[in-house]
């Protein structure tokens, strides 16, 4: 299927249940007779309607025009962009503002929705205005003030605003802000009580990173006082508004310029390469310097890498930084990583005593900060040493759980896939892989081989001929780990051989005298990665092995008799500190270095896939108060009769009473809304009457009959007391400014079905996001035939779909519905089975219209639509549900990921029913307070653009396989931007289709295959996951346990 026709049907879907879903709203059995969400309009359009809430004449105005034009001239997504149109604004061409400093703030807030995509909050609730400070000699500068939900925007976002803020700062001539050294320290105070007192930072500066910035910023930061908590030190300075700890100042200046300076000055050189000027953080690259060397390690002084701290008791360290037998580092992107994820072996997964799961995050030492965990089959499994002191290398995750016990040490962890985008994307300098297949089979086709092979099996006869042949390093199967022994155990383990003999196999003595002398030997041989078993007194390597250690050594032809070695190394090792070049001068075709760099890790968060509750698992958001008990229990209140809350003022005149519903319980006829003055304690139909100075409230503290509500819902839904469920959950009270709650006859329904309701009115259902390129039918167990129904008709190949086997790419909208077997949680079938079924009831008993769902097997789910959206988010993406995986995360298209401004880097998303959100979502149940918008779809989009998804997918590599140029550059450690790759980016500038053959550089046989649920989650207490822990970490050689 074509992607326009792709996107075509998808949307004949959305307005179907848009059709049925307004339908029901008619009824009025809901706060607004219709339904609530619109269709996501373009960015540009999204960007000013979200601005126009403060500044109305901004509607029509022109901008939205004016931002399609800069994204035309510059591309979309180009921070220059942000700062073109917020330039013009300020300079007050498309509409007037009441004054210079009104024309800078509108200016800041478009730019600021511009780079967070039109979708979150944060541009009119996170950045809450500039005002004008006084410099000690008296010139003004700029104040710019946030508030906590700036988190929404994102960390590099929120530090691209400080830099937005400055530009406009010089464009308009106004000093630039100039702290004092009290100023300088309040900053360091407030930062550490924060993150101390409060809640932990995701990043948290050190005290020399923290006062260089505050000494050099050329913007004050500001903020209003948001906890109860004063600062500890550097209270009642002039030029500083509380002396109370702000949250909006400690993420901004915390999580957003400190952790985010790299990308942000990288974002402003590209901005100042069309002509913005902007100099005010010119002093960043020198704080950059300061910041690599802390989160590196390299700085002692600031105590250990910054993914090593805030450990988790539970939660293993997997490698010390860099440190020998931890991951390797390896260049590639598997089917489902990318995207900020990275892939392990199986057996990797499986050697960690199950710690480390699919979707599980890892905390890593570079070049990104954290990871979701995803496997690959293709790569290096984990090296081990048993009791016995044989070395094996695991490959198969089902036999690892079965030899745990019996393993004494892992010797090397196994290979971390890495994609090359995230390393681009991070502006990061490249990292020395270790030598591997996929290198050598690049070198092999420069030097004009051209014919199919298998380059991760290579027999050693094989490779012999081919690097005879062609002149190219051996194999990666037949080299070993030259670079992690020392010259003493290559000194001690060359002399054992001397003493060994061959006899179809290479055997090594190992009696009792032997174990003495050659135990330098012994260690080298285990660290070199090459299996070997103890048998009896002697240590005997397989023939392949025994052939390849020989010939690394110089000995080309391998005995076909039993044969004593002593002969064949009896001339003198060259003199030389190095092991690599010692082997290199030995061997007769050049040996690469198998290890490359190793990466420190740690686990993070576990990977999740369960259904979302609030406090108290409500069904239903209809306050019970006090009397609904400490399970805030409906039933529990009918027993008392009434409930005690503030509830809203509706008058039926049919019955000639009050109620709080819009549509009367008892006649369903419309209601009237009355209004309350507090003051002469009066209601009326107007909201303003002559006497009295206030304005009426829609709602009133009283006491309701609850029975008669419930017996009236029961009644509706024709449900007899047998009918109904044993626990009805209410909430104690709502937060909302109108007050409105739901129907009764929700709750009892949801309550069926064992389903819990959100802030919003809507289900929800929170996963670990993890990413999917493309998949085989048999991985998410739906049919061909179904999936040709879909629109699958060809694999990646173009051959028409006709097996389970074949391998198909992922249309962007497209999500795999989570549904591991092993899970404490209710699987995801089974949960949106439910959310149907419940839909379909209240289709029918509450709305009086026909069933939509009809859903009998997890099967008939497949091709029903949903929404994706991330925490802090306002707006949500469609999906569609094509399949089932097998894991706990949500496997969804980079491009959903980024549409929902995440990546996959440990983060989750909800995964909502299309219906039950459309049906059942109100922003008359969002909370008032500053920040209730957050995480409430108040926007839908049903087409996900390329060029107006989160920038970081410009980034992402389109590609089968790497070039032989980027291993070659990386040995050298130069940065990633040197590197020639197609990326989004350029496809998109040649006006190709982006979503078509994105690709993947490593197969595996089964993205389910691993470890599907942690152990950290199965084992039952604190005490067990430290045990756990702890035996681990005894087992890694990576890891110091002192």
């Amino acid at each position: 299927m074509k992607t326009e026709e792709y996107f075509k049907n998808l949307k004949e879907g959305v307005d179907e249940i848009y059709f049925l879903t307004n339908q029901a709203r008619e009824k009025g059995f809901d706060p607004v007779d219709s339904v609530e969400i619109p269709l996501a309009m373009s960015m540009a359009e999204k960007v000013v309607g979200l601005i126009s809430t403060i500044y109305p004449q901004m509607m029509n105005s022109g901008i939205t025009e004016r931002i399609l034009e800069f994204e035309s001239e510059y591309g979309k997504l180009d921070p220059t962009v942000v700062f073109k149109i917020a330039d013009e604004i300020s300079d007050q061409k498309f509409c007037k503002f009441s004054s210079m400093l009104e024309s800078i703030d509108a200016g800041i807030r478009v730019g600021m929705a511009y780079s967070t995509l039109g979708v979150v909050s944060s541009p009119i609730e996170g950045y809450t205005g500039i005002e004008i400070g006084k410099t000690q000699d008296k010139k003004d500068y700029l104040v710019a003030n946030f508030s906590g939900p700036i988190r929404s925007a994102g960390t590099t976002a929120s530090c691209l605003a400080l830099i937005l803020i400055d530009f406009l700062r010089e464009k308009f001539g106004f000093a630039k802000y100039d702290p004092t050294e009290k100023e300088i320290k309040r900053v360091w105070s407030e930062l550490s009580d924060f993150h101390e007192r409060i809640t932990n930072l995701q990043y948290m500066p050190t005290e020399e990173e923290t006062l260089f910035l505050a000494k050099h910023m050329p913007i004050q930061v500001a903020g209003d006082p948001s906890e109860k908590l004063e600062v500890s030190n550097y209270k009642n300075l002039d030029r500083v508004n509380t002396n109370y700890l702000r949250s909006g100042f400690c993420l901004v200046m915390a999580e957003g310029l400190a952790q985010k300076a790299a990308k942000g000055y990288r974002l402003l050189d590209q901005a100042r390469k069309n002509g913005i000027k902007c100099t005010g953080f010119d002093f960043l690259p020198e704080y950059i310097e300061i910041h690599e060397k802390r989160t590196l390690g390299k700085d002692k002084k600031s105590g250990p890498p910054t993914y090593i701290k805030d450990l988790v008791a539970g939660r293993p360290i997997y490698g010390h930084p860099s440190r020998s037998g931890g991951f390797r580092f390896r260049y590639g992107r598997g089917r489902s990583s990318g995207f900020s994820a990275v892939s392990v072996h199986p057996a990797t997964m499986a050697v960690t005593d199950g710690f480390l799961a699919i979707g599980t995050q890892l905390k890593i030492e570079k070049p990104t900060k954290g990871c979701a965990v995803t496997t690959c089959d293709e790569i290096e499994g984990p090296i081990v040493k048993l009791k016995n002191g044989s070395v094996i290398q695991l490959k198969d995750s089902f036999k690892v759980k079965k030899l745990y016990s019996e393993i004494e040490e892992i010797l090397y962890l196994g290979d971390i896939l890495f994609p090359f985008s995230d390393l681009l994307n991070r502006n990061a300098n490249l990292i020395v892989p270790g030598y591997v297949e996929e290198w050598w089979n690049l070198e092999l086709i420069k030097k004009g081989f051209n014919k199919t092979l298998n380059y991760y099996e290579v027999p050693f006869e094989s490779a012999v001929e081919l690097s005879e042949k062609y002149g190219v390093p051996l194999h990666p199967k037949h080299i070993y780990y030259w670079t992690q022994i020392s010259i003493e155990e290559f000194s001690n383990l060359y002399n054992w051989i001397k003493s060994s003999w061959v006899d179809g196999k290479l055997v090594l003595p190992f009696s009792k005298k032997e174990k003495e002398i050659f135990s330098l030997g012994k260690r080298a041989l285990e660290l070199l990665g090459i299996p070997h078993q103890v048998i009896i007194e002697n240590v005997v390597l397989d023939k392949e092995s025994s052939k390849a250690i020989l010939f690394n050594l110089g000995l080309e032809s391998f005995p076909l008799e039993k044969t004593f070695l002593k002969e064949f190394f009896s001339k003198e090792l060259p003199k030389s500190e190095n092991v690599l070049e010692i082997v290199n001068s030995l061997s007769k075709f050049e040996i690469k270095d198998k290890a490359g760099e190793f990466i420190g890790a740690r686990m993070g968060r576990p990977e999740k896939a369960k259904l979302r509750k609030l406090i108290g698992s409500p069904n239903v958001l209809f306050p019970v108060g006090n009397q609904g008990g400490r399970l805030r229990s409906v039933e529990a209140a009918c027993e008392v009769g009434y409930v005690k809350g503030t509830f809203p003022l509706f008058y039926c005149e049919n019955c000639a009473q009050e109620t709080v519903y819009r549509k009367c319980e008892k006649c369903f006829s419309k209601t009237k809304q009355k209004y309350y003055f507090s003051d002469i304690k009066e209601k009326s139909f107007s909201e303003k009457v002559e006497y009295s100075q206030k304005v009426g409230q829609p709602y009133l503290t009283q006491k309701i009959n609850i029975q008669d509500y419930f017996n009236s819902a029961k009644d509706l839904i024709s449900f007899t007391r047998e009918d109904l469920p044993p626990l009805i959950k209410g909430v104690r009270g709502l937060s909302s400014e109108s007050k409105i709650p739901e129907h009764l006859s929700k709750g009892i329904l949801r309550a069926k079905y064992n389903l819990q309701v959100n802030k919003d009115g809507t289900i929800r259902m929170d996963a670990t996001e993890l990413p999917l390129v493309s998949f085989r039918p048999r991985e998410i167990g739906t049919s061909v035939s179904k999936l040709r129904d879909l629109g699958y008709d060809e694999d990646i190949e173009g051959n028409p779909l006709e097996n389970e086997d074949q391998i198909i790419e992922l249309m962007p909208h497209d999500v795999l519905i989570p549904s591991a077997v092993e899970t404490p949680d209710e699987k995801g079938e089974d949960i949106f089975k439910n959310i149907c079924n419940f839909i379909d009831e209240l289709l029918q008993k509450v709305y009086s219209l026909p069933a939509y769902y009809k859903i009998k097997t997890k099967e008939d789910l497949i091709g029903k639509l949903g929404v994706c959206m991330a925490p802090h988010n306002c707006a949500g993406v469609i999906c569609r549900f094509i399949g089932f995986s097998k894991t706990l995360g949500l496997l969804a298209s980079p491009y959903m990921h980024a549409a929902i401004r995440r990546d996959c880097d440990g983060d989750e998303a909800a995964i909502m029913l299309l219906g039950d959100v459309l049906l059942n979502f109100s922003r008359k149940f969002l909370p008032s307070h500053r920040g209730g918008t957050q995480d409430a779809p108040l926007v839908l989009n049903a087409k996900i653009d390329a060029g107006e998804v989160d920038d970081q997918i410009l980034d992402f590599e389109v590609t089968r396989g790497y070039p032989l140029e980027l291993y070659n550059l990386a040995e050298k450690r130069v940065h990633s931007s040197k590197v020639n790759i197609t990326t989004i980016r350029k496809i998109l500038k040649e006006g190709k289709d982006p979503f078509r053959n994105l690709g993947f550089t490593h197969n595996t046989r089964d993205i389910n295959e691993g470890v599907v649920c942690s152990s950290y989650k199965l084992l039952e207490n604190m005490e067990e996951k430290v045990k756990h822990q702890m035996e681990l970490v005894e087992k890694l050689r990576s890891v110091d346990t002192a």
